[in-house]
């Protein structure tokens, strides 16, 4: 499995909102001019976001995007399964499907256990956290 460049994109630019003052609103061009990712790209991927309930649109002359909810309350599983979707190593793992070979497949099996160790970390972090990281590995690389 390997994630999508919009999630990596969507995520550090989520990240970067997330070390701004509380309820700052933030124009896309300046998250892609300090991110470098491409403004057009980014801006897709936040509707997204907005639509996955992590970020807020603003419109207007002081328009641009804030998070949707508290740091702390948003997940990293949530970022990426807005952008991918439902998180699936497998098909027969995927939501609404069904693999009449459960219950008798050694694949199934190691592939579901793979599974939900990737979910559990990607929820088990949150961007308020992803947030703090980033500032001490930014000060320290600048230090």
């Amino acid at each position: 499995m390997r994630l999508t460049r919009g999630t990596d994109y969507g995520a550090r630019g989520v990240i970067y909102l997330a070390r701004q003052p509380t309820n700052a609103v933030t124009l896309v061009g300046d998250i892609a001019r300090e991110e470098g990712v491409p403004e057009s790209y980014l801006a897709k991927i936040f509707q997204d976001l907005a639509k996955g309930g992590i970020l807020r649109s603003h419109r207007g002359a002081k328009g641009g995007f804030s998070l949707a909810r508290p740091a702390d309350e948003i997940t990293l599983r949530e970022i990426v399964e807005s952008v991918e979707g439902p998180i699936a190593l497998s098909r027969c793992l995927a939501p609404f499907e069904s693999c009449e070979r459960q219950d008798t497949c050694a694949l199934y099996q190691v592939l579901r256990q793979a599974q939900e160790q990737l979910l559990a970390t990607l929820g088990g972090v949150t961007l308020q956290e992803m947030a703090v990281r980033e500032g001490e590995l930014l000060q320290a690389g600048g230090a």
